[in-house]
């Protein structure tokens, strides 16, 4: 998505350049779209935060109130899932991250084809 976004940028602001009602037309459709992508990669960045805070809480418990070899087994295999969860997480933010800079710069685009710069 994000070089998909790149390329779009670059294309319309060649195109911005001369404007017509087909142009800003596509390029309302295609801010659209990619408002509505931005919009669902935060909301899975959210759940994925919010499993990586509940599986970390789970880890926590296990290794405070479980002292025995079944608990500790139990909070190694914990750790590792919550560790996996903070990558994704981190990984999320980063893309969400750059779809939210993509779409600023669309949004900046968009005043300049209605010359209002």
């Amino acid at each position: 998505m994000d070089k998909k976004l790149r390329d779009y940028i670059k294309e319309i602001e060649k195109a911005s350049k001369n404007p017509t009602p087909e142009l800003i037309e596509y390029h309302k459709t295609m801010v659209q779209q990619f408002q509505h992508e931005r919009l669902i990669h935060l909301i899975v960045t959210f759940f994925f935060a919010l499993f990586m805070i509940i599986f970390f809480a789970m880890f926590l418990f296990t290794t405070i109130n479980v002292p025995n070899q079944s608990g500790s087994m139990l909070s190694i295999c914990l750790g590792i899932v919550t560790a996996l969860f903070v990558i994704v997480v981190l990984f999320y933010v980063r893309h969400y991250y750059q779809l939210e800079n993509g779409t600023q710069k669309l949004e900046d685009i968009t005043k300049k084809l209605y010359k209002r710069d």
